[in-house]
């Protein structure tokens, strides 16, 4: 499954009347789809030649996950769309479970094989650690195979 609930962060007043003091929350925007040649943003068709990088900075909370004795929602990873016209969109997204970032494999390798996904980010949201794993991943991309 390549697609995932998005969230966007805003700010909310709170207080009285409303100027005392601001709150961040999230508020549903719709979902974000992750094909080989481009990512679907609320209904929204971002080409691949459209971004400059794709970032994946916190890909770890999913929905029942203990932290620190709060149960998440699982609503707290973020991807980062740099597009080439200097813009940066940032996202919250949804993982219902633990290691299911992971089904966008496919999507993320042909990213970076176009430039725009880094190797080391690429390398910790599939979770790969060793380093014989990660030198036995990057030998398996230069020989375009996939798995």
């Amino acid at each position: 499954m390549n697609t995932f609930k998005i969230y966007e962060y805003i700010e909310k007043a709170s207080g009285l009347f409303g100027f005392l003091r601001r709150k961040g929350q999230k508020a549903p925007l719709g979902e974000i789809v992750f094909h080989n040649d481009k990512i679907v943003v609320a209904g929204r068709d971002i080409l691949l030649v459209e971004l400059q990088q794709i970032r994946i900075p916190v890909f770890h909370d999913y929905f029942g996950r203990n932290d620190g004795g709060n149960i998440t929602q699982g609503d707290n990873n973020v991807v980062e769309l740099l597009l080439t016209d200097g813009n940066k969109e940032t996202y919250y997204f949804a993982l219902v479970e633990r290691y299911e970032i992971r089904s966008i494999k496919e999507q993320l390798i042909a990213y970076h094989k176009a430039g725009k996904f880094d190797f080391d980010n690429l390398t910790l949201v599939l979770g790969l650690e060793d380093y014989n794993a990660v030198l036995n991943f990057k030998r398996s991309l230069s020989n375009n195979n996939l798995t």
